[in-house]
Protein backbone atom coordinates (compact mmCIF):
# COMPACT_ATOMS: atom_id res chain seq x y z
CA UNK A 1 0.00 0.00 0.00
CA UNK A 2 1.51 3.67 -0.75
CA UNK A 3 2.53 6.01 1.83
CA UNK A 4 3.13 9.25 1.71
CA UNK A 5 5.99 11.36 3.66
CA UNK A 6 5.49 13.75 6.33
CA UNK A 7 6.96 16.50 3.85
CA UNK A 8 4.82 16.04 1.17
CA UNK A 9 1.38 16.29 3.59
CA UNK A 10 2.99 19.83 4.97
CA UNK A 11 3.54 20.82 1.09
CA UNK A 12 0.35 19.82 0.13
CA UNK A 13 -1.23 21.99 3.05
CA UNK A 14 0.57 24.47 2.18
CA UNK A 15 -0.46 24.50 -1.79
CA UNK A 16 -4.49 24.40 -0.50
CA UNK A 17 -3.35 27.59 1.87
CA UNK A 18 -1.86 29.32 -0.89
CA UNK A 19 1.12 29.90 0.85
CA UNK A 20 5.31 29.50 0.38
CA UNK A 21 6.08 28.26 4.64
CA UNK A 22 4.92 27.96 7.82
CA UNK A 23 6.23 29.63 10.54
CA UNK A 24 8.08 27.12 12.82
CA UNK A 25 5.31 27.76 15.76
CA UNK A 26 2.75 27.24 12.72
CA UNK A 27 4.86 23.99 11.96
CA UNK A 28 4.62 22.91 15.73
CA UNK A 29 0.71 23.63 16.00
CA UNK A 30 0.43 21.71 12.38
CA UNK A 31 2.53 18.40 14.09
CA UNK A 32 -0.21 18.27 17.35
CA UNK A 33 -3.23 18.74 14.19
CA UNK A 34 -1.74 15.93 11.45
CA UNK A 35 -1.44 13.12 14.32
CA UNK A 36 -5.25 14.38 15.87
CA UNK A 37 -6.57 13.99 11.94
CA UNK A 38 -4.48 10.64 11.15
CA UNK A 39 -5.92 8.94 14.72
CA UNK A 40 -9.58 10.03 13.56
CA UNK A 41 -9.27 8.01 10.57
CA UNK A 42 -7.86 5.19 12.21
CA UNK A 43 -10.24 5.39 14.35
CA UNK A 44 -12.99 5.52 11.40
CA UNK A 45 -12.92 1.80 11.16
CA UNK A 46 -11.76 -1.88 12.52
CA UNK A 47 -11.44 -2.43 8.82
CA UNK A 48 -8.51 -0.65 7.30
CA UNK A 49 -6.93 -3.27 5.21
CA UNK A 50 -3.16 -2.28 6.34
CA UNK A 51 -4.19 -2.55 9.96
CA UNK A 52 -6.04 -5.81 9.77
CA UNK A 53 -4.05 -8.86 10.61
CA UNK A 54 -6.53 -12.35 9.72
CA UNK A 55 -6.40 -15.48 11.61
CA UNK A 56 -2.76 -14.92 13.27
CA UNK A 57 -1.75 -17.72 16.07
CA UNK A 58 -2.01 -16.50 19.25
CA UNK A 59 -0.56 -17.64 22.95
CA UNK A 60 -2.92 -17.60 25.72
CA UNK A 61 -1.71 -16.21 28.75
CA UNK A 62 -0.06 -18.18 31.02
CA UNK A 63 2.15 -18.58 34.41
CA UNK A 64 4.28 -21.44 36.06
CA UNK A 65 2.41 -23.28 38.79
CA UNK A 66 4.74 -25.73 40.71
CA UNK A 67 3.64 -29.22 41.62
CA UNK A 68 1.60 -29.80 45.05
CA UNK A 69 -0.39 -26.05 43.79
CA UNK A 70 -1.96 -27.73 40.83
CA UNK A 71 -5.81 -27.57 40.94
CA UNK A 72 -8.10 -29.91 40.33
CA UNK A 73 -10.31 -29.86 36.84
CA UNK A 74 -7.36 -26.74 35.46
CA UNK A 75 -5.68 -27.89 33.18
CA UNK A 76 -1.69 -27.69 32.57
CA UNK A 77 0.86 -28.22 30.27
CA UNK A 78 4.11 -29.66 31.58
CA UNK A 79 7.36 -27.48 31.36
CA UNK A 80 9.74 -29.43 33.91
CA UNK A 81 8.70 -33.22 34.97
CA UNK A 82 11.45 -32.70 37.62
CA UNK A 83 10.40 -36.03 40.03
CA UNK A 84 6.51 -35.42 40.02
CA UNK A 85 4.18 -38.01 38.62
CA UNK A 86 2.30 -36.22 36.46
CA UNK A 87 0.21 -39.47 34.81
CA UNK A 88 -0.90 -39.91 38.25
CA UNK A 89 -2.64 -36.49 38.92
CA UNK A 90 -4.33 -36.75 34.69
CA UNK A 91 -1.68 -36.45 32.04
CA UNK A 92 -0.86 -39.15 29.56
CA UNK A 93 3.15 -38.94 30.16
CA UNK A 94 5.83 -37.29 32.14
CA UNK A 95 6.83 -35.53 29.06
CA UNK A 96 7.50 -31.71 28.76
CA UNK A 97 4.91 -30.20 26.27
CA UNK A 98 1.85 -32.72 27.57
CA UNK A 99 -1.36 -30.76 28.15
CA UNK A 100 -3.38 -32.54 30.79
CA UNK A 101 -6.28 -31.44 33.07
CA UNK A 102 -5.35 -31.71 36.78
CA UNK A 103 -7.00 -34.33 38.94
CA UNK A 104 -4.62 -34.07 41.73
CA UNK A 105 -2.58 -30.77 43.61
CA UNK A 106 0.90 -33.35 42.47
CA UNK A 107 3.94 -34.02 44.68
CA UNK A 108 7.47 -33.22 44.02
CA UNK A 109 9.83 -30.66 41.97
CA UNK A 110 8.24 -30.62 38.88
CA UNK A 111 5.80 -27.58 37.48
CA UNK A 112 3.78 -26.38 34.98
CA UNK A 113 2.04 -23.64 33.34
CA UNK A 114 -1.29 -22.72 33.97
CA UNK A 115 -3.49 -22.07 30.31
CA UNK A 116 -5.41 -19.17 30.89
CA UNK A 117 -7.99 -18.48 28.45
CA UNK A 118 -6.72 -14.57 27.92
CA UNK A 119 -5.48 -14.08 25.00
CA UNK A 120 -3.39 -10.71 26.01
CA UNK A 121 -2.76 -7.36 23.92
CA UNK A 122 1.25 -8.12 23.68
CA UNK A 123 2.86 -11.14 22.55
CA UNK A 124 7.09 -11.15 21.52
CA UNK A 125 7.37 -10.71 17.97
CA UNK A 126 3.91 -9.72 16.98
CA UNK A 127 1.71 -6.80 16.49
CA UNK A 128 0.31 -5.21 19.60
CA UNK A 129 -3.79 -5.60 19.10
CA UNK A 130 -5.98 -2.72 19.36
CA UNK A 131 -9.26 -4.49 18.68
CA UNK A 132 -9.98 -7.89 18.96
CA UNK A 133 -12.67 -8.61 15.94
CA UNK A 134 -12.70 -12.69 15.53
CA UNK A 135 -11.38 -15.38 17.29
CA UNK A 136 -11.12 -19.10 15.90
CA UNK A 137 -9.64 -22.06 16.96
CA UNK A 138 -8.62 -23.84 13.91
CA UNK A 139 -5.48 -22.68 11.73
CA UNK A 140 -7.06 -20.85 8.44
CA UNK A 141 -10.23 -19.77 9.91
CA UNK A 142 -11.64 -17.89 6.62
CA UNK A 143 -10.35 -20.41 4.34
CA UNK A 144 -11.42 -23.60 6.33
CA UNK A 145 -15.51 -22.87 6.64
CA UNK A 146 -15.94 -25.96 9.34
CA UNK A 147 -13.72 -23.30 11.90
CA UNK A 148 -14.54 -23.19 15.04
CA UNK A 149 -15.18 -19.88 16.00
CA UNK A 150 -14.89 -18.91 19.93
CA UNK A 151 -16.72 -16.13 21.95
CA UNK A 152 -15.52 -13.91 24.26
CA UNK A 153 -15.22 -10.12 25.96
CA UNK A 154 -12.76 -8.13 26.25
CA UNK A 155 -10.66 -6.35 29.42
CA UNK A 156 -7.25 -4.68 30.32
CA UNK A 157 -5.85 -8.30 30.27
CA UNK A 158 -6.96 -9.23 27.04
CA UNK A 159 -9.97 -11.61 25.62
CA UNK A 160 -10.98 -13.73 27.84
CA UNK A 161 -12.48 -16.53 25.73
CA UNK A 162 -16.05 -18.37 27.10
CA UNK A 163 -17.17 -21.90 26.65
CA UNK A 164 -13.93 -23.45 25.09
CA UNK A 165 -15.01 -27.04 25.72
CA UNK A 166 -11.62 -28.29 24.33
CA UNK A 167 -8.74 -25.46 25.15
CA UNK A 168 -4.88 -25.31 23.95
CA UNK A 169 -2.41 -23.48 24.24
CA UNK A 170 -2.98 -21.19 21.53
CA UNK A 171 -5.67 -19.78 19.19
CA UNK A 172 -6.37 -17.90 16.23
CA UNK A 173 -7.33 -14.48 16.41
CA UNK A 174 -8.16 -11.94 13.79
CA UNK A 175 -7.84 -7.90 14.84
CA UNK A 176 -7.24 -4.73 14.28
CA UNK A 177 -3.48 -3.97 15.15
CA UNK A 178 -2.25 -0.60 16.58
CA UNK A 179 -2.08 2.54 15.00
CA UNK A 180 1.67 3.26 14.21
CA UNK A 181 1.61 6.89 15.04
CA UNK A 182 2.17 9.71 16.09
CA UNK A 183 3.97 10.95 13.25
CA UNK A 184 6.67 13.52 13.01
CA UNK A 185 8.59 15.87 10.26
CA UNK A 186 10.82 12.66 9.62
CA UNK A 187 8.00 10.05 9.07
CA UNK A 188 7.15 8.43 5.89
CA UNK A 189 4.55 5.73 6.51
CA UNK A 190 1.89 8.30 6.52
CA UNK A 191 -0.87 6.24 4.81
CA UNK A 192 -1.86 6.77 1.10
CA UNK A 193 -5.48 6.46 1.87
CA UNK A 194 -5.54 9.27 4.68
CA UNK A 195 -3.41 11.70 2.67
CA UNK A 196 -5.56 14.08 1.10
CA UNK A 197 -8.37 13.50 3.90
CA UNK A 198 -5.27 14.98 6.69
CA UNK A 199 -4.37 18.23 4.34
CA UNK A 200 -8.08 19.15 4.07
CA UNK A 201 -8.58 18.37 7.06
CA UNK A 202 -5.43 19.85 9.03
CA UNK A 203 -6.17 23.30 6.19
CA UNK A 204 -9.96 23.12 7.82
CA UNK A 205 -8.25 23.33 10.93
CA UNK A 206 -6.05 25.98 10.08
CA UNK A 207 -8.92 28.49 8.73
CA UNK A 208 -10.53 27.44 11.64
CA UNK A 209 -7.80 28.90 14.06
CA UNK A 210 -6.91 31.60 11.69
CA UNK A 211 -10.54 33.08 12.18
CA UNK A 212 -11.94 32.02 8.69
CA UNK A 213 -14.91 29.67 9.74
CA UNK A 214 -17.24 29.69 6.95
CA UNK A 215 -13.69 28.18 4.86
CA UNK A 216 -13.17 26.24 7.74
CA UNK A 217 -16.62 24.60 7.35
CA UNK A 218 -16.30 24.34 3.37
CA UNK A 219 -13.16 22.53 3.79
CA UNK A 220 -14.25 20.33 6.24
CA UNK A 221 -16.74 18.75 4.12
CA UNK A 222 -14.39 18.54 1.51
CA UNK A 223 -12.51 16.22 3.32
CA UNK A 224 -15.44 14.32 5.55
CA UNK A 225 -16.40 13.72 1.60
CA UNK A 226 -12.40 11.75 0.92
CA UNK A 227 -12.51 10.09 4.17
CA UNK A 228 -16.34 8.84 3.62
CA UNK A 229 -14.91 7.64 -0.05
CA UNK A 230 -12.16 5.64 1.66
CA UNK A 231 -14.87 4.25 4.09
CA UNK A 232 -16.43 3.52 1.42
CA UNK A 233 -14.07 1.72 -0.26
CA UNK A 234 -13.13 -0.82 3.13
CA UNK A 235 -17.18 -1.09 3.40
CA UNK A 236 -17.40 -3.25 -0.27
CA UNK A 237 -13.81 -5.16 0.61
CA UNK A 238 -15.45 -5.93 4.01
CA UNK A 239 -18.76 -6.98 2.23
CA UNK A 240 -17.55 -9.32 -0.41
CA UNK A 241 -14.86 -10.85 2.13
CA UNK A 242 -14.88 -12.63 5.14
CA UNK A 243 -13.70 -10.76 8.16
CA UNK A 244 -16.83 -9.65 9.53
CA UNK A 245 -19.30 -11.73 11.62
CA UNK A 246 -21.70 -13.01 9.33
CA UNK A 247 -25.44 -14.69 9.70
CA UNK A 248 -26.40 -17.33 7.20
CA UNK A 249 -29.20 -18.99 5.96
CA UNK A 250 -30.12 -20.87 2.95
CA UNK A 251 -30.43 -17.81 1.02
CA UNK A 252 -29.26 -14.79 2.53
CA UNK A 253 -26.33 -13.51 4.42
CA UNK A 254 -25.72 -10.64 6.38
CA UNK A 255 -22.93 -8.96 8.87
CA UNK A 256 -23.77 -9.52 12.34
CA UNK A 257 -21.19 -7.53 13.97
Amino acid sequence: MANGTYSDLILRVQALAGISDFTPTELTFLTSLVNRRANMAYEATDYWPRYLVAGEIRSLKTSTVNAGSFVVGTTYTILAAGNTNFVSIGAASNTVGVVFVATGAGTGSGTATLNSNIVPFTQAGKDTIDTFLRIHKTYQPFYLYSSVELEYYVNNDGAHLVGDTAPSTSTYVTYKMVWDGPYTTASTNIPGEWFDYIAHSVYADFLRQDGQNEKAIVEENVAKGILDDQLQKTDVSRATGMMAHRISTHNSRSFRR
